[in-house]
């Protein structure tokens, strides 16, 4: 019993002087570049990096690569790790990140998302900011209380990729009204009702394999559609 006492106030010890020491900054870098590289399958560069004891970071100049190019750039950034889940093998990165850019991957995904709904292909998408917290565990891959707002499209939802590589996502997605023309045919017939504060307001939920989902559910406007498996 005293020697186990006497590891726990060692260990609390070594974490206490990690996360104090003036290598923090760099020593939570590697850390957190490390985690979300591997969490979201790219490549992270951060540019100047600032420490807050005893676990916060300022960065500025981040940019996110996918295999096809830059997928994200971000001007700056506040991350917030939470040292408590760690003794639970938990990591927990509050975000923080301001004007943002998506391109590449993300950018054509989104493309695809919005093209039955009569917005023109986007070279790019802006946002002013982006926040949300980042957990990664044994099982999974979470973003909960995820917010972005730009001039022309803004998101929030919560997104959870299991090991099992089945999901589960909720997403309202917002778009400016002045980007859907008139004249547009899918645009009439998904995007019904009036834009609510200059915006038309798109929800989807998908869950289990994103190949043959368990359950997808999408509203816009007057429409609902839902599907779920068949029971047997």
């Amino acid at each position: 019993m005293r020697h186990s006492l006497l590891y726990l106030i060692i260990f609390i010890a070594i974490i206490f002087v990690i996360l104090y020491s003036p290598l923090t900054s760099y020593l939570l870098k590697d850390f957190i570049t490390f985690k979300l590289e591997k969490a979201l399958d790219m490549d992270i560069v951060f540019g100047k990096v600032r420490a807050k004891p005893p676990a916060q970071l300022t960065v500025s100049d981040i940019k996110a690569m996918d295999k096809n190019g830059l997928a994200l750039a971000s001007e700056r950034a506040y991350l917030r790790l939470d040292p408590s889940k760690l003794f639970r093998a938990q990591f927990v990165l509050n975000c923080d990140f301001q004007n943002v850019v998506l391109k590449s991957g993300l950018r054509d995904s989104l493309n695809s998302l919005l093209k039955p709904f009569g917005i023109s292909v986007q070279n790019l998408y802006k946002f002013d900011g982006i926040t949300g917290v980042i957990t990664v565990s044994k099982d999974s891959f979470s973003i909960t209380d995820l917010k972005g707002s730009g001039q022309d499209f803004k998101f929030s939802g919560n997104f959870t990729k299991f090991r099992d590589k089945k999901i589960d996502y909720e997403l309202d997605f917002g778009i400016n009204k002045r980007l859907v023309a008139a004249d547009q045919e899918p645009a009439k017939t998904l995007l019904t009702g009036e834009a609510k504060d200059g915006w038309y307001s798109i929800k989807l939920s998908l869950k289990g394999d994103p190949r043959k989902p368990s359950s997808i559910s999408f509203s816009s406007g007057g429409i609902k559609l839902e599907v779920k498996p068949v029971s047997k």
